[in-house]
């Protein structure tokens, strides 16, 4: 059987890969109206009816702009002398959500995680741990060694990879592959005490300059004195959305409490 297009949307999106949904929104015969087709940004297209190639080639050339801003919008163009209006919506990349360690901590982080929006992966080398049974909701559960996952897993700026494993034995091997690749992850968090964290940086600074370490946020998370897991994750996720919404983290009440004292001084001087 055929797959639909939104069967390719789908798919698309689980693999995962940014598209555009075009919808014909304007056109002189009103048949063409309500059309639909799938745009990569590297030009890929993928349409239910025969379209001419010319016909993808000019979405995509109107389309550019969007693509580059990564924006949902309209388009016009000119096809066969007929004015054509596309509605272009996007559908970008979810967030990678990369959980290493499949311990206690794991678990409420990967329900947090979902419940934010993101795609979540979790990674462990046992199979007692990573396991479909612990993780439900995860998106994947990987039962290998870290030193393969981190050497072969798409890593982009839509990255966050959290390492809490159970040991520094593995955040090492983990973060030697990781600051090994050209790619860059958006966040890279580490779980840990000042003993831990102190051991994996002597052995990362025998390879690689200080400043590589500076992407690392460790201990992983803000200070809320969280002792549970669920506490501790609730503390992760609070640092990761900070991080990716390019924000202080400090409480809104800092800011609303001194406006709401200004004006009442402002009105009682009245």
């Amino acid at each position: 059987m055929n797959e639909s297009l939104f069967d390719r949307l789908k798919n698309s999106l689980e693999q995962p890969k940014d598209v555009f949904l075009i919808t014909i929104t304007g056109h002189s015969n009103n048949l063409f109206i309500g059309e639909k087709a799938l745009l990569w940004p590297n030009g890929d297209f993928f349409t239910e009816s025969p379209l001419p190639a010319y016909f993808h080639s000019k979405i995509f050339e109107s389309c550019e702009k969007l693509i580059r801003r990564k924006k949902t919008g309209l388009i016009n163009f000119v096809f066969d002398g007929i004015e054509i209006e596309c509605f272009a919506e996007y559908f970008p990349i979810p967030i990678h959500l990369i959980v290493a360690g499949a311990g206690h901590v794991c678990e409420p982080v990967v329900d947090m995680g979902k419940m934010l929006g993101f795609y979540v992966t979790v990674i462990d080398d046992r199979s007692e741990f990573a396991n479909r049974r612990r993780f439900p909701h995860a998106d994947e559960v990987c039962c290998q060694s870290y030193i393969e996952y981190f050497r072969h897993v798409k890593i982009t700026d839509q990255s966050y990879i959290l390492l809490l494993t159970r040991g520094h034995k593995y955040d090492v091997l983990s973060l030697q592959e990781l600051l090994n690749r050209k790619e860059k992850a958006a966040y890279i968090g580490m779980i840990g005490s000042r003993r831990r964290i102190s051991g994996v940086f002597n052995e990362l600074l025998r390879d690689f300059p200080e400043d590589s370490l500076d992407c690392l946020y460790t201990p992983v998370g803000l200070d809320l004195g969280a002792e549970t897991p669920a506490e501790i994750a609730v503390s992760i996720m609070a640092e990761l959305l900070k991080v990716k919404n390019q924000t202080s983290g400090s409480s809104l009440s800092s800011q609303i409490r001194e406006y709401a004292k200004l004006g009442f001084r402002e009105g009682a001087a009245k």
